[in-house]
């Protein structure tokens, strides 16, 4: 039967797929390689398709850079344009409410566009899940609960989430599961790459929860996407994954069904996805 597994720290950009898609690993990114495949299709038309890469500059605000590549856009039952560009925010773009409001205004002076919208976790969330998974290795079950940096991450998301008068219920199970996973680690008195894995995923998936609720709550519809539910498929390489070519038609057909249906801009985790490990 088929188990999946998350892995976290998955390499879009590698040797093998550049050349494929005919990019030099010196303009690769997670973002460019998704944004190119999400346009590739049987039946498509010549496009104009953006990346807009975005990180904080200088300590305030966002900048955006717009690199053009003419690609596909691919059609539904024949006549329905794709997505135009992909919107990948760093950790310090996110690292704040204040910056998830200047994100969305960004998102909304280019009316003109229909963004996959790419986020990290929230500023420095994915250090300090490592950090608290350590910690919890040798802490004792008992002290798993005290550990300095789950306090910080909680604290964090839930002033976000406050900050953004979106509801609390968008992190909170999220931040209940991570507690349990940190006694779990104390318990078993190990982090293997797997859990390693597992840990950090949370950041990011707290991340596109708060900020596409926070779309919706001011009237931009969004709809949140965990990568690996989405169709990205990886190696078993923890920590260190390759992304599979059954991904790229598995997340356009899934992201362009779900836009047919009941359109909303997708907020997707940025480098999380899932193994499939056959077993016997």
């Amino acid at each position: 039967m088929a188990a999946s597994l998350h892995a976290h720290g998955v390499k879009f950009s590698s040797h093998r797929f550049m050349n494929r898609l005919g990019f030099s690993n010196s303009v690769a990114s997670p973002s460019r390689l998704f944004c190119e495949k999400i346009g590739d299709s049987s039946r498509r038309r010549a496009a104009t398709m953006k990346l807009v890469k975005v990180g904080a500059k200088n300590g305030g605000g966002v900048q955006a850079v717009l690199k053009e590549n003419v690609i596909g856009k691919q059609f539904v039952g024949g006549n329905a344009e794709g997505f135009t560009c992909v919107m990948k925010f760093g950790g310090s773009s996110v690292a704040s409410a204040e910056r998830m409001r200047e994100i969305a205004t960004l998102i909304l002076s280019f009316p003109e566009e229909r963004p996959v919208v790419v986020l990290s976790a929230i500023g420095k969330t994915t250090n300090k899940l490592l950090v608290a998974g350590e910690k919890a290795v040798s802490c004792g079950v008992s002290n798993a609960s005290e550990i300095e940096e789950l306090g910080s991450v909680k604290e964090l998301h839930l002033r976000t989430v406050e900050e953004l008068g979106v509801d609390r219920s968008v992190v909170s199970a999220l931040l209940e599961e991570l507690e349990q996973l940190l006694k779990g680690i104390a318990m078993m008195k190990e982090l293997t790459p797997r859990t390693k894995d597992y840990l950090v995923s949370f950041g990011e998936c707290m991340s596109t929860r708060i900020f596409a609720a926070y779309l919706n709550k001011i009237g931009i519809k969004a709809r949140q996407y965990d990568a690996f539910d989405v169709g990205f498929i990886t190696t078993d390489d923890f920590t260190n994954a390759d992304i599979l070519e059954a991904t790229y038609p598995a997340v356009a057909k899934r992201l362009h069904g779900d836009w047919v249906k009941d359109p909303a801009i997708p907020v997707v985790t940025g480098f999380l996805g899932k193994v499939l490990l056959n077993c016997s």
